[in-house]
């Protein structure tokens, strides 16, 4: 008998389909994980040159002053009366220092805030500067957080 029954050529089939079922998979699992790492570098580029737009105290206000209220709940950036203080807010989505949106960022957020991690008693203490961005849809966000101390 010459040529292929009709059993062998099912198998064959069978296994070339799994085959390419299984490259298809890997295929797209690098892609989506190629994106991922792509819209992390974004959002870690935008997180560090927010950063960097406020190398000194003095550029931060008079957006920042530290917060003298000694009522720990009221206190908003003052970490030495309040260690879970919010900071104030001295970049957002809405200012106009932001960083541009990209494609590869969805649904940017951009957020820098100020903190004083020693207190209000000082002339010249350090302020504890965060930079935070969230990107991505939901169930799929990612996040870039960088901080850093200034003085002047």
């Amino acid at each position: 008998m010459e040529g292929f029954t009709i059993v062998e050529m099912l198998v064959t089939l069978v296994l070339a389909g799994l085959f390419l079922v299984f490259f298809l998979q890997m295929f797209r699992a690098s892609s989506a994980q190629q994106m991922s790492l792509v819209r992390q570098a974004a959002a870690n580029d935008i997180a560090k040159s927010n950063l960097s737009k406020f190398p000194r105290t003095s550029t931060i206000t008079p957006a920042y002053v530290c917060d003298t209220n000694t009522t720990v709940a009221s206190n908003t950036n003052n970490l030495m009366i309040n260690p879970n203080a919010a900071g104030t807010v001295i970049l957002n989505n809405s200012s106009a220092n932001r960083e541009p949106s990209t494609d590869s960022t969805p649904n940017l957020v951009q957020e820098v805030r100020a903190y004083s991690p020693m207190g209000c008693l000082t002339t010249g203490s350090p302020v504890k500067i965060v930079s935070r961005v969230t990107y991505g849809f939901t169930g799929q966000q990612g996040e870039a957080v960088y901080a850093t101390y200034v003085q002047e």
